[in-house]
């Protein structure tokens, strides 16, 4: 598999709206953003019979800050922070 784009989505209203607002139903209803890789076939996925991703370094650090990105926009969205496996709070929170 090879990157086709990497997207910042919002997840509300029981869909994700992307895209020229192209909108697709969510499995969980909860509100939120989202960062999402879409990927395409490339020769790697033939030679191994399955989905290969070999990320670049480029694409690592481009998918971090996406999620950073969307971290702070659901914040702003919730108006809280969360807790799990990148928990986001904001120092407002505590004060």
């Amino acid at each position: 598999m090879k990157v086709k784009r990497m997207e910042v989505v919002k997840r509300e209203g029981g869909f994700f709206h992307y895209m020229n607002g192209k909108r697709v139903k969510a499995y969980y209803p909860r509100k939120g953003y989202v960062a999402i890789i879409f990927f395409e076939e490339s020769p790697i996925d033939s030679d191994f019979g399955e989905n290969a991703w070999v990320p670049t370094a480029a694409e690592l650090r481009r998918l971090a800050d996406l999620m950073d990105e969307s971290d702070r926009l659901t914040f702003d969205l919730l108006g809280h922070g969360w807790d799990g496996e990148r928990p986001y709070h904001k120092l407002e929170e505590f004060v």
